[in-house]
């Protein structure tokens, strides 16, 4: 009996000192978090690292074709592209269909211009360095690579206008260097 309470202490023990590392593992990004040198490949296989991008505010849009809102949002992102280009925006597609085919012909059909990953490579982004569990999700980057908000967690929601007024509000005006 004693043996056994030891034992139980201990595997309690040894669960209770992993658990820190479990939950930093599992973290959800906030504002204020630096994300990490990233790469995906696009649909042309090129592949692409955030620090291209460099000097620029970053909206990483995970999304994929069987996702309702997200396809509804398209729309929206190409005029946030119109508007806020010249205030240092570009658009990162991450996408996550499981038939690449698919989203492919989506894309071509609806002339979408900014990058667009294929999910094989951003499986790991998804399910680890950025924990996205809700689509669409919008994460917009400083030019640092420090994330400015998070949209689609299922409680802060920014599309339509609201998502176009909120890049108005944290981009650069133009007139600013």
């Amino acid at each position: 009996m004693r043996k056994r309470i030891h034992l139980i202490v201990a595997a309690s023990l040894m669960v209770a000192a992993l658990a820190p590392a479990q939950s930093q593992a599992a973290h959800r990004p906030r504002p204020g978090d630096q994300v990490a040198d990233l790469t995906f490949t696009d649909f042309g296989g090129k592949q692409h690292r955030l620090s291209d991008y460099s000097g620029h505010y970053l909206l990483l849009e995970f999304w994929a074709t069987w996702c309702g809102p997200c396809v509804k949002e398209l729309p929206v992102l190409k005029k946030a592209t119109e508007l806020y280009q010249k205030r240092g925006l570009r658009i990162l597609g991450l996408n996550s269909d499981e038939k690449v085919e698919k989203a492919r012909k989506f894309l071509e059909k609806n002339r979408v211009r900014w990058p667009q990953s294929v999910p094989q490579s951003t499986k790991e982004i998804v399910d680890g360095e950025l924990d996205v569990k809700w689509y669409p999700t919008m994460i917009l980057l400083d030019p640092q690579r420090k994330i400015v908000f998070v949209s689609g967690d299922g409680k802060r929601v920014l599309k339509g206008r609201k998502l176009l007024k909120k890049l108005d509000e944290v981009l650069p005006s133009l007139s600013q260097p």
